[in-house]
């Protein structure tokens, strides 16, 4: 037979008879009889186990592929399975059901059928496969258990596809016979059972929304049910653990009352007196069991998984984390009786979970074996699916709603078990210093507003004296240690200058290269919360060196796990600092180009590097900067040659092209721009000489670069160093020679002319218009006129070809700074210039000059950013103030207008929107420039007098690159838009 030989193909060990049995398996699927083959093999006596779970997959895939038309299949070409065949598929299932389920004994094998079954069920059901359910219902109602469980199963899968119209009728004839299985605990297991919570679950809910509508008949089987149901509940949450399996049902309990505490706040008022306790009771009785197999343990908890649960774990631990998503669905109550509930036991609650956040034995060995595992487990961005997470998680929670009652309930349960008699405990200690570290913001506003009930819980100034004999006790267990100090930097704001200056004493010792990970972490945290803090600012200057020094030695040495930490804090360092040695510099930067050339992909690393580079270039110190040129640019050009020799062999060219770039335009932003406007002018000799060093060594590798790798970021970063070059570089440029024979202008003009083609994505040349703006503004002058012309013909070109709004407003830039610096003449030469061709259904402008403002114009209300909003709106201003008839003159789109055709009274249905021609879908009125400037002008006063006034003094965009002072800066007018030339 054919298809044994398959499966057993598909299960062979051999590669390629694997191969090819899946592919012939492939193709059958579309054939037609296949199924009804799959479904008569399926149920053969002679099939092995392992064939016919093979089979079961084989068939379950196919009704998913094949079983109905696909949406996406338009031409209506693809395979359907007969209909035929169909009907013969299900009644072979059926009569299977009734007469072979003994062939489906394990669990495996049962899922696998029910989920062949749910499939069909999903597609057919109720109008073409009306017999399983009454077949269903005679398998629960029997008194055959395999039957029994194999019905529950099903059930649990399909739960999610009845509709709202047949939930209640299922309620009312399954949940009698669901009640009868739930209660016989010695006869069916834990599986069984929380797949028959899942069921009511799912049930209850659907129901509860019929409810909602005022169906009658959901409002009593709610009534009737739910009380009854929560009863049941509670009732298995006492009962004693045999094996983890007993865990599911549980976890599946606390789960299901969660969803219905959520859903029915109100309604369940009353029945949380008896929820809660039973809750809290279940982690009472558990605490102990809980820190001799877990905590103490050095065995790895034992866990399983829900088959049907999608694949959730399920153990002690994955059960507490239940009950702890059970309060925090509680606590979302918007009643004041649940919450009073609530509140009135948290104390109590707070101090037995710090039982549970204890950290394990088995946590200290995997921390041993690799320390940075530390790091992912118990940062405090930690992603970690554990219990001490989930506890804080639920504390945030708790603190977000209940406010300074959960605060207050907290440090209650948190000083009780600092205080207790059994001391030598650290793990509890450990665990109620996270619990008060996470408060400590609410703690601190508390104290600040001399809260009585915080004060009286907390004595500050002693509790911060603990975590310093604790930070400088060797003795002390390294974890409680490492927690002492981060629980101290969360209250570093609350500390007097005597107690800052000790903690920071304390975090420098934390940052030496001799002591353990945790520690040096969380003085990494400790030292940029102490910078936070104004008068630790102060301090800063006189340990910066030696801060530095350390924070270095731990980013050399930082594996993956800890080196944002390392290199995060150096950098907050470095930018509080206000004076650096020439040597700690020099290995700082080189510190951060080690790690660059190893991250190359990294996002949080390049903007490390910014910020480290940009603060090392701001201190105003000159042999700092001439080393960060000196060590810096050698490697970027090295890495823009080996990015184009990498582009066709390890794939890796584009990943460190984008890096290289992005560095140079940091780089030349702060060399440039960091300073004053004013006094790094294009012909200031220093910055001649610094353009020239840039020019020599980066310029001739970005432009190989830029035309080698149509990247988005590549280009985009590339456009913008180009634009520094020709901002602060122009005669190193002018004078530069490239290996093929041409000088750094043309070049230049040769990839501007690259970008504004079509060829290159809107995307990738979003950033062209500073660099066009700048070649007219400072190469202008000396290009020739046609060129010129050329120039401002591929600007236009590219304007009117794209809809990305970034590029159509960094074009529009282009003429709002002409307009600033060149005034009237700009009409003038546009007039000249033919327009670009209209696309179809556009008026031809008769000339650019036509076609550059009324496209302006047009998109003006759709520029962001105050500085281009600034600059274009003043721009525009000029212009209308010249009173030029060729501008008056021109008329532009409008507003939009109701359609003058067809009917537009009356509600605009989708289908009435449909039916009406395309043309009258949206008409707008044409009016003329100025009317719509004024229009324009009118929104934009009234948007920029909703900001806040802080916002006008940033800036952002290109005004914080000092881009335009040659241009826009006049020192002889008021006018911040003043023309040079004026």
């Amino acid at each position: 037979m054919e298809l044994v030989q398959l499966l057993d193909g598909s299960l062979s060990a051999a590669t390629d008879v694997r191969a090819m049995s899946e592919a012939r398996l492939t193709e059958l699927l579309r054939t037609p009889g296949f199924a009804l083959q799959l479904g008569e093999f399926l149920f053969s006596a002679e099939a092995s186990e392992s064939q016919r779970q093979l089979s079961a997959l084989l068939l379950k895939k196919l009704v998913t592929s094949y079983w109905v038309v696909n949406e996406d299949d338009s031409d209506g070409f693809s395979y359907v399975v007969p209909e035929q065949e169909k009907i013969q598929v299900k009644q072979a299932l059926v009569l299977a059901l009734q007469q072979q389920l003994e062939l489906f004994a394990g669990s495996k094998l049962q899922t696998a059928l029910c989920l062949i079954l749910t499939a069909i069920f999903e597609r057919d059901w109720p109008d073409q496969w009306s017999e399983i359910l009454p077949t269903v219902m005679a398998m629960i109602s029997s008194q055959d258990k395999l039957r029994i469980d194999f019905a529950v199963r099903f059930l649990s899968l399909a739960g999610g596809h009845f509709s709202s119209d047949n939930c209640c009728e299922l309620v009312a004839s399954v949940f009698p016979h669901l009640r009868r299985v739930f209660v016989l605990v010695k006869e069916f297991q834990a599986g069984t059972r929380s797949r028959i919570a899942r069921i009511v679950q799912s049930s209850l809910l659907m129901v509860g929304m019929e409810a909602q509508v005022g169906n009658p008949t959901a409002v009593q089987l709610l009534h009737e049910n739910t009380t009854q149901w929560i009863a049941l509940f509670l009732e298995q949450l006492v009962m004693p653990v045999q094996s983890v399996k007993d865990y599911s049902i549980k976890i599946q309990i606390l789960t299901t009352l969660a969803s219905f505490v959520r859903e029915w706040p109100k309604e369940m008022t009353g029945l949380m007196p008896q929820i809660m306790p039973q809750v809290y009771g279940l982690m009472v009785n558990d605490a102990e069991a809980y820190e001799r197999d877990v905590v103490l343990s050095a065995s790895q908890e034992e866990e399983g998984y829900d088959s049907d649960g999608e694949g959730a774990l399920i153990g002690r631990s994955a059960m507490i984390i239940a009950a702890f998503e059970f309060l925090r669905g509680a606590v979302q109550a918007p009643t004041k009786k649940t919450r009073q509930l609530i509140v009135g036991g948290l104390a109590d609650f707070v101090f037995i979970m710090i039982g549970y956040m204890q950290i394990t034995v088995s946590q200290m060995e995997s921390w041993q074996e690799d320390p940075n595992k530390y790091v992912a487990d118990e940062d405090d961005e930690s992603l970690a699916f554990n219990v001490r997470n989930a506890a804080t998680d639920l504390l945030t929670e708790l603190e977000a709603v209940l406010g300074r009652k959960a605060v207050v309930a907290a440090l209650d349960a948190a000083q009780r078990r600092l205080k207790a008699e059994n001391t030598s405990n650290w793990r509890l200690q450990e665990a109620a210093l996270l619990v008060v570290g996470c408060l400590a913001a609410s703690t601190l506003e508390a104290i600040s507003k001399n809260a009585a009930d915080i004060s009286q819980l907390l004595d500050l100034s002693a509790f911060l004296q603990t975590l310093f004999k604790v930070m400088n006790a060797g003795s002390q267990e390294i974890y409680l240690r490492a927690r002492a100090l981060w629980c101290a930097s969360r209250f570093a704001k609350g500390m007097n200058q005597e107690m800052l200056d000790a903690f920071l004493q304390v975090a420098i010792l934390g940052v030496e290269q001799g002591q353990v990970l945790p520690v040096r972490m969380y003085a990494c945290r400790a030292i940029g919360a102490i910078i936070c803090n104004d008068r630790g600012k102060a301090r800063l200057q006189e340990a910066s060196a030696i801060i530095i020094d350390r924070l270095t030695s731990l980013a050399e040495q930082s594996t993956h796990e800890t080196l944002h930490i390392a290199l995060e804090t150096l950098v907050v360092v470095l930018q509080e600092s206000k004076e650096l040695t020439l040597e700690s510099a020099q290995r700082v930067v080189a510190c951060f180009l080690h790690r660059w050339s190893q991250n190359l992909n990294d996002p949080l690393i390049s903007e490390l590097i910014d910020g480290a580079f940009g603060a090392l270039l701001q201190l105003d110190n000159t042999a700092v900067s001439m080393t960060v040129h000196e060590q810096v640019l050698p490697v970027i050009r090295s890495m823009l040659v080996q990015s184009v020799s990498n582009l066709e062999g390890s794939g890796n060219g584009v990943y460190t092209a984008g890096s290289a770039v992005t560095i140079l335009k940091t780089l030349l932003r702060h060399s440039f721009a960091s300073n004053s406007p004013r006094s790094t002018s294009s012909a200031d000799p220093a910055t001649q000489q610094l353009g020239g060093q840039f020019v020599q060594l980066t310029f001739e590798p970005l432009v190989v670069v830029l035309g080698a790798i149509d990247d988005e970021k590549v280009l985009n970063a590339g456009s913008e160093c180009l634009k520094w070059f020709v901002m602060f570089a122009v005669d190193p440029l002018s004078a530069y020679t490239t290996a093929a024979g041409g000088n750094g202008i043309d070049t230049t003009l040769s990839v501007s002319a690259k970008l504004l083609s079509p060829a290159v994505s809107d995307a990738s040349a979003t950033c062209v218009g500073v660099l066009i703006t700048q070649i007219l503004l400072k190469l202008g002058p000396g290009l020739p006129t046609a060129t010129v012309q050329s120039i401002l013909s591929a600007v236009c070109a590219r304007l009117a070809a794209t809809e990305l709004p970034s590029l159509v407003q960094s074009l529009c830039m282009v003429f709002a700074r002409l307009v600033h610096s060149h005034g009237h003449e700009v009409l003038n030469v546009l007039e000249q210039l033919p327009p670009p061709p209209a696309p179809e259904g556009h008026d031809q402008a008769p000339n650019m000059l036509t076609f550059v403002f009324r496209t302006w114009i047009e998109k003006q209300q759709d520029f962001y950013g105050l500085y281009c909003i600034k600059v274009t709106m003043s721009a525009l201003i000029k212009v209308v103030e010249w009173n030029d008839s060729r501008i008056n003159s021109i008329v532009v789109t409008g507003s939009a207008v109701d359609s003058a055709s067809g009917d537009t009274t009356g509600i605009q249905t989708r289908s009435k929107a449909r039916s009406s021609p395309a043309s009258s879908k949206t008409q707008y009125t044409m009016v003329h420039f100025l009317t719509k400037f004024v229009v324009i002008l009118a929104k934009t006063m009234l948007n920029l007098a909703e900001e806040e006034e802080e916002e006008w003094e940033s800036t952002d965009d290109d005004s914080s690159d000092g881009e335009g002072e040659d241009d826009v800066i006049s020192g002889g007018t008021s006018s911040v838009f003043a023309p040079a030339g004026e």
